[in-house]
């Protein structure tokens, strides 16, 4: 992680919370939800987006785009072994397009993978995880599969644990979860596709230039997209501006036939599951914190009979992360829709 610690104003919160709760607003909607003029706005959003406060993300409907399973991967690395040492395997995790995420301390790793099939899949994990095995990096490896078709999949709910470390009066709204509609994807849809993952700051004049498609054309195109679930919008926080002390990985194995609608709590930024498991990170300003929220989803899952186990947790310090892959869509974006484009 940065050393970047900023210390945000009022308006800045305020606008900030905003952003990750509303990210597909423009500034003179966003304005009147947050009751604040649209120039202030608009000069804050500017700010935050230069300091590296927040950054923008468009993540498609993977299920769209025929993907069949997300992975989760998370291992505990030899402590005999530095980082330095495993710079090749990082190199291998780049390279691979399904791969989207990936951080690691100097003992442990969480990794996610989207994939068109579960044989496509294990081609790439496996060559990746026998580099590993056979250098003797890890010592133990978890890998679960979540069927995307019968999953529900959660990112980057951020607003609700900024409000609690903000202690903003604000109202969320419920919003009913928009499934994708079924489109057919012409050669101009997928390049203006690819080019909105891999630039999601751009304007659409910039794409226009990007891809030689015409800016109204271009703005009809991502109206569509958005329209029918497609493609979503997602605003980032960096992470040094919630100082947090700890993340979370928490692993929950549930009984067959139950069913588990525990809510999603603020802490949880990151979230997958299925009637048999879930996957979830979340985030908190310190142990205490963590406790607190962890005995509470002990006591909801033992009280509804949902666990045979207890749930697996790995705690990760914040300032100890090392992001080897950021949330990178784009690649594999490339190769599911086998856009022709030299950007």
């Amino acid at each position: 992680m940065s050393n970047m610690e900023p210390k945000l104003t009022g308006n800045e919160k305020l606008v900030l919370w905003g952003l990750l709760e509303y990210p597909g607003l423009n500034d003179i909607e966003l304005s009147k939800k947050l009751g604040i003029r649209r120039r202030t706005v608009n000069t804050v959003k500017t700010r935050l987006k230069n300091n590296g406060v927040f950054s923008t993300l468009i993540i498609p409907d993977f299920n769209f785009l025929s993907c069949e399973i997300l992975t989760v991967l998370y291992a505990t690395f030899n402590p005999l072994i530095n980082y330095g040492d495993r710079k090749e395997g990082v190199k291998k995790i780049m390279e691979c397009e399904e791969i989207i995420h990936a951080y690691s301390t100097e003992s442990e790793a969480f990794v996610v993978s989207i994939s068109k099939n579960f044989t496509e899949f294990m081609k790439k994990a496996s060559e990746i995880l026998r580099f590993y095995e056979e250098n003797n990096f890890i010592e133990k490896v978890t890998q679960v599969y979540f069927p995307l078709e019968i999953s529900e999949v959660r990112f980057f709910g951020f607003s609700g644990l900024l409000k609690t470390i903000f202690k903003l009066n604000v109202e969320r709204e419920k919003r009913d979860e928009k499934l994708s509609n079924k489109i057919r994807l012409t050669k101009r849809n997928k390049k203006v596709l690819y080019a909105l993952v891999k630039f999601p700051d751009a304007r659409l004049s910039e794409i226009a230039g990007i891809t030689g498609i015409a800016s109204h054309t271009v703005g009809r195109i991502k109206r569509k997209l958005l329209e029918n679930g497609i493609i979503n919008i997602f605003n980032v926080p960096n992470l040094d501006v919630l100082d947090c002390e700890m993340l979370a990985l928490i692993h929950v194995k549930y009984k067959l036939n139950k069913i588990n609608d525990y809510e999603n709590q603020p802490a949880d930024v990151f979230k997958i599951r299925n009637d048999a498991e879930s996957i979830s990170l979340s985030l908190f300003e310190n142990y205490i914190d963590y406790k607190d929220y962890y005995n509470r989803k002990l006591e909801h899952l033992r009280e509804n009979n949902l666990i045979t186990e207890k749930p697996i947790v790995h705690l990760f310090p914040v300032k100890k992360l090392n992001i080897v892959k950021n949330f990178s869509f784009a690649p594999l974006v490339k190769k599911l829709i086998g856009v022709d484009a030299g950007f």
